[in-house]
Parts: C-alpha cells; structure tokens; sequence
C-alpha cells in the first residue's frame, strides 16, 4: 500500500514539474515598445512584424527545437529612466536572449542594451545612436540598428521632393517638427538641404506633442505660400488635426509627411481624406506590390494575418527576429551571445528582397536591396511611388498632383 502511495505521489509531482520544466525550455525573446503614449501605434506596427516572425519560427518547429516566448515591456515615451529599467528587467531579470525593439530610445537604448549581452535590434534611425555605438564598438557589439540615421532618410526625403515630375511655383518650404530627438534631426537635415539647393525657409517650427489647434500657424503658412510643407511629428492625431485644418485654406503646398505618414491610424482614420499626402519608411517593403515574388508572398501573409498592408517597421523588426534565429541556427546555441552577433555582423542575412548587411557602425544603411521607400496615398492606401538611393521611380506607380493643388 505504501509503495502504491509513493508512485502515486511521485506521479502527481511529475505532472505538477511539468509545466515548469517546459518553461523552462523556452528561449525568451525581449520586446521593448511603446504600448502607452505618442508612439503606440509605430510600437503596434513593430509588435506585428516581430510575432509574424515569432510565430512563423514556431510553427517550424522552434529554434534548435525549443518555442520562442516574447516578453513584452512597454517603454512608453523612452525616457532614459525608463529604456533602463527595460534593458535591466529583460536582460538583467528575464535573462532574454535577444531583444526586438522598434524606435528605443535615440542613444541611450545602446548604453542600456549595451551592459548585456543579449543582441538587441533597434529601429531608431538616429545618428545619435551610432555616436553612442563608437564611443566603444566591442562593448556596444550587441546592438544593430535596423534603419538608417534621421540625416540620411532626412536626405532621401529631399532627393524625392526634388525629383517629383512637378513645377514647384516657387522656392519657398516650410518645416515643423516635434520637439524629440527624431524631429530635429530631421528637422536640420531638411533645412540645411533646402538652403543648399537656394530654396528659402521661410519657417521651421518645433511643436510639442499633443499639439491640435494649427491656427496661429497656419495663419503664417497662408501669408508665405511655401511650395512645400514637411511635416515630422510622429503621432497620429496631431498630423491628422494639422491636416483637416490646412485643407480648409490649402496652399499650393505639396504636404510631405516623411516619416509621419506611417503609423498606420493616419490613414485608417482618413481613408481617400489623406489622399496626395507624402511619407516614406526605411527599409520598407514597398506596397501595394512588392519587388520581388518571396516579398510579395511575405506581403499577402502580412495582410492575411493583419487585415492590412504593412506600415512603419514591420518588415524591418520582422526581419531583425529573423536575422538573429538565422545567426542562432549557425552558432548553435542561442545562450552564446557574442558568437551570435559576430555572425550577424559578418554575415548579415538573406530576405525577402535579398541581402541585409550592416556596416561597420551596426547600422542597416538604405539602398540596394534595403532602399527607403517613398509613398503617396492614394485611394485611401500607401502607394510606393520611388525609392532611394538611387533615387527612381517604383515600377509603374506615379506622383499625383494633390487635389487641393491649383495648377
């Protein structure tokens, strides 16, 4: 009777251990994003890519035979404080062993990530950032950037402002900018291109975020009638309120949002409303047709499993899920961090439109198979329409004059 009694015991201690042991064999992946505040819908926009990612390598099986489990941290409006604690909770307490991020933080996402170990891909296009990699490229060897820097997409902006098939009627920008890290970046690159090339800026204004009645702005922009106006506040409701309002009394103004356009609430909220609006995304997969038939596969998947073509950074965290599971399949063993990001240093990986390879700074520099992509909407979607560098037009779709133009 008693040995009845200790294998039954024994039995019910194995199905209680169970479950733990199996949670224990999992290889858990970091997800610092915005999930409250300004950024929340760029933060969604990644969170989409990075579980597309996840749950594709989880369906196959796992990496090396174990399930992936993301842990998610929200890091709010990235407040240095703030991406510290996430960096110190997911890889000082959860012990991750990589970390997915989309924007993060401009800089000081590296110094937090950069105590561990863990490889940590980040989208935030800042030269910042990279400033922060080269003050010590072994210690900050974990950390790649998935984008290239506010100055070169600033840059790419311009060169496809330059080359629309349009007749500018004058010389004349304007540019606002939220008052962050990322709009003034943008913000100079954009002006000192402007000036450069003889044009006149005739306002560059900072805005805080939450900023929705335009008038005492728009009073100015209606005296200088600029040819174009750039706006990169990346945040839905105030370039949606900057926008209804502008079209009360436009402007001859080509409206160029940059990197504005993209959270996808624009627009969802505006449908053929935003129709004419410029924007363009870093290493972007181009919609509504992508460049090559494994893209279009991954695109039609995409909207499949989301209900909606892809927007700002989620081919790209996507795509850092899959470069670093690919790095962990060569190494063979996802704990061996520094191996792992000296083969994603050296190796890059292959996509869906062909090679990602970071230079020496950890940063995915635009062009070749990774360029930045440039859209209009247009009948209330996104609509590639060039890409850069080089900077050229996208298959077969063209610049439409917007409707509020008086030609």
């Amino acid at each position: 009777m008693k040995q009845r009694l200790s294998i039954i015991l024994m039995l019910i201690l194995s199905l209680v251990a169970a479950p733990t042991l199996m949670a224990a064999d999992t290889i858990k992946v970091g997800v610092p994003l915005a999930m409250t505040g300004p950024y929340t819908d760029t933060g969604d926009n990644y969170w989409k890519g990075i579980k597309m990612a996840i749950d594709e390598i989880n369906a196959a099986g796992g990496l090396l035979g174990k399930p992936l489990e993301p842990v998610r941290f929200d890091t709010q409006e990235f407040a240095p404080e703030r991406v510290m604690q996430g960096a110190d909770y997911l890889c000082g307490q959860i012990k991750v062993d990589s970390v997915h991020a989309g924007w993060a933080g401009w800089g000081q996402d590296v110094r937090a990530y950069g105590k561990y170990t863990a490889p940590f891909f980040a989208d935030d296009g800042s030269q910042a950032a990279v400033d922060v990699f080269n003050e010590d490229r072994e210690q900050y060897k974990n950390i790649f950037q998935l984008t290239d820097t506010g100055i070169n997409q600033a840059q790419s902006m311009f060169n496809v402002l330059m080359a629309l098939p349009y007749e500018y009627p004058n010389n004349k920008a304007v540019i606002i900018t939220a008052d962050d890290a990322w709009g003034t970046e943008v913000g100079e690159t954009l002006k000192k291109n402007f000036k450069e090339k003889g044009w006149e800026v005739a306002m560059h204004e900072l805005v805080p975020y939450g900023t929705n009645q335009w008038g005492p702005l728009l009073t100015q922009i209606r005296r200088i009638k600029p040819a174009i106006i750039h706006v990169e506040i990346v945040s839905a409701q105030e370039v949606i309120t900057f926008f209804r309002q502008f079209i009360q009394r436009p402007t001859n103004s080509i409206l160029s949002y940059g990197y504005s356009l993209v959270p996808r609430e624009v627009v969802e909220t505006m449908g053929t409303e935003a129709d004419g609006l410029l924007g363009e995304v870093p290493t972007a997969m181009p919609t509504p047709e992508a460049p090559t038939p494994e893209a279009q596969a991954w695109l039609d998947k995409f909207e499949t499993i989301w209900g909606h073509l892809p927007q700002a950074g989620s081919w790209a965290a996507y795509s850092g899920v899959k470069a670093w599971a690919t790095a962990v399949e060569a190494v063979g063993d996802e704990k061996n961090h520094d191996a792992v990001s000296d083969y994603i240093a050296t190796n890059g990986y292959k996509g869906e439109t062909g090679w990602w390879k970071w230079d020496e700074n950890h940063v995915m520099r635009a062009g070749g198979d990774v360029p930045i992509a440039h859209f209009q909407v247009q009948d209330g979607e996104m609509v590639a329409i060039f890409t850069d560098p080089p900077t050229k037009p996208y298959k077969n779709y063209q610049f439409q004059v917007p409707r509020w133009i008086k030609q």
